[in-house]
């Protein structure tokens, strides 16, 4: 039986839909919304249209299940992808979508702070309310039909109904992200305090292509990532600076707080992964304890880091400049999809990636 799905979906203004036979034509979709790749889209949407309550995903779209899927591995990498890392998304897709629909990972907000001198929070399901995924980052991407291509089709078909689950029976939380950055993330680093099932800090050599000609580096990249997603060599190594003055800033207009003059930054605590999950903040006024890692990667930047896995290097300039040298793109939990898709270039098979990025799970 094919699952129905509930999407929230945000617009840049006041939605701007025509019907169509078949689908609603959105002229404004937003996507990216807070990072640099924030745009407005048309995308085409199947199933039911209406209206929301809630102040940011102004519009819902009820479809079924495996309609969602071809439309999130669609949305999330190109169809030029090797066939095999495209199996691998749609069964990781339709098991995270699965634990939503299916309220098996419906969590909690316990154990955000807001405090004085501290804000340890994160971004989860538990943050919306009246539909079960959004259509951006912050869940799956998904961003209608117009993604559509046979590949992606027959990804969804040959999987069609396989999800991932523990050693003990339990649908498995199946966290992606871009690029881990040589070595993959637990889960309590970046949501609530605890461990999730399958979900290890991994040594991962796939998603290392400096070793590649520059050309074939370029050729694998173009064949995985959407154009906005292009720029930055895939997310492997980078580096950053911010100022003092920008951190002020910054502090004021997204977490409300006023330390004057920013003086140092320290790491306290870090993942297994090396990826910070803990920020002291030393200013003329005090100091602020920040985490979890998602924080932390929207304070250094204007709109977020690439990874929390980063060092920082004071200089005492006038003013205060810190030098951050990072390694990945996003929150490095479970499968790389930089890494997954070198793997399948690599020869390997859908079901031989998910058991690497997803230890000890069971694909039925």
């Amino acid at each position: 039986m094919n699952r129905i799905i509930s999407v929230g979906i945000a617009t840049s203004g006041e939605p701007h839909i025509k019907k169509d036979r078949d689908y609603s034509i959105l002229y404004n979709q937003l996507i990216g919304l807070g990072f640099h790749w924030e745009r407005a889209i048309e995308s085409k949407l199947p199933g039911e249209v209406f209206n929301s309550k809630d102040p940011v995903y102004q519009l819902i779209n009820r479809l079924p299940l495996e309609t969602y899927l071809e439309c999130v591995v669609g949305s999330e990498m190109n169809p030029d992808a090797p066939i095999e890392f495209l199996k691998a998304h749609a069964v990781i897709s339709r098991s995270w979508a699965m634990g939503k629909i299916s309220g098996s990972h419906n969590y909690e907000a316990s154990g955000k702070i807001f405090a004085k001198d501290q804000i340890i929070t994160w971004e989860d399901t538990c943050d919306h309310r009246g539909f079960d995924v959004c259509a951006d980052d912050h869940c799956q991407r998904y961003q209608g039909l117009q993604q559509m291509d046979p590949a992606i089709k027959e990804a969804i078909r040959s999987t069609a109904g396989l999800c991932l689950y523990s050693p003990k029976g339990n649908l498995v939380d199946t966290r992606f992200s871009k690029c881990c950055g040589g070595r993959t993330e637990v889960f309590s680093s970046c949501w609530q305090s605890r461990e999730e099932e399958c979900l290890e800090s991994l040594d991962d050599p796939w998603c290392n292509l400096s070793a590649l000609d520059p050309s074939e580096k370029d050729r694998v990249l173009k064949a995985i990532l959407k154009d906005y997603d292009l720029g930055n060599d895939g997310g492997y190594r980078w580096q950053t600076e911010i100022s003092s003055e920008d951190l002020e800033e910054n502090l004021k207009t997204k977490f409300g707080r006023d330390l004057g003059k920013i003086k140092d930054l320290k790491i306290i605590e870090s993942g297994q992964s090396g990826r910070a999950k803990l920020l002291r903040i030393y200013g003329e006024k005090g100091e602020l304890y920040l985490g979890k890692e998602l924080m932390i990667r929207r304070l250094l930047a204007p709109s977020h880091l690439y990874s929390s896995r980063i060092t920082i290097q004071k200089f005492s300039d006038h003013p205060v400049r810190f030098l951050i040298e990072g390694r990945g793109w996003g929150h490095g939990v479970g499968l790389c999809q930089i890494g997954a898709a070198r793997m399948a270039l690599e020869g390997y098979d859908f079901k031989e990636i998910l058991s690497f990025y997803y230890p000890g799970c069971q694909i039925r």
